[in-house]
């Protein structure tokens, strides 16, 4: 079954975190994960945060996003950017989390992630990964 997943659970499948093993689990289960090339840019941003908290290594950073773009990128689907305007005028989210639940409206497929207000503003749409 397809299901969009945000960056935070990208990221908690590539990198240790609590969510980790939740997170694989769920991938094992249901290997058809989609993604907006958005989740480039947002991935490199965390590991950059990893490399200057000194949790990664500049190497090690590239290694995760050379292993993260081999896993993603065939996976990637664009989205209508008037669609994504919209939704996050009209729901109050950013146009950064608009994309991941357009995208999710537009596969007619959950939106998993462990963001707050997402849960919160799509609740018919979005679920958590289990911890």
């Amino acid at each position: 079954m397809t299901a969009v997943v945000d960056t935070n659970v990208v990221a908690a499948l590539m990198l240790p975190t609590a969510a980790s093993a939740a997170v694989a689990a769920l991938l094992r289960q249901d290997p058809d994960w989609r993604v907006p090339p958005l989740w480039r840019s947002e991935f490199r941003h965390v590991l950059l945060k990893y490399v200057r908290a000194e949790l990664a290594t500049p190497a090690q950073a590239l290694a995760l996003w050379q292993k993260a773009l081999e896993r993603f990128e065939l996976f990637e689907q664009s989205v209508d950017g008037h669609q994504v305007l919209d939704l996050a005028i009209r729901s109050g989210c950013s146009t950064y989390d608009a994309e991941f639940v357009v995208l999710a409206q537009q596969l007619d497929c959950s939106l998993l992630t462990f963001d707050r207000k997402l849960l919160q503003l799509f609740p018919d749409r979005t679920r958590q990964p289990a911890v």
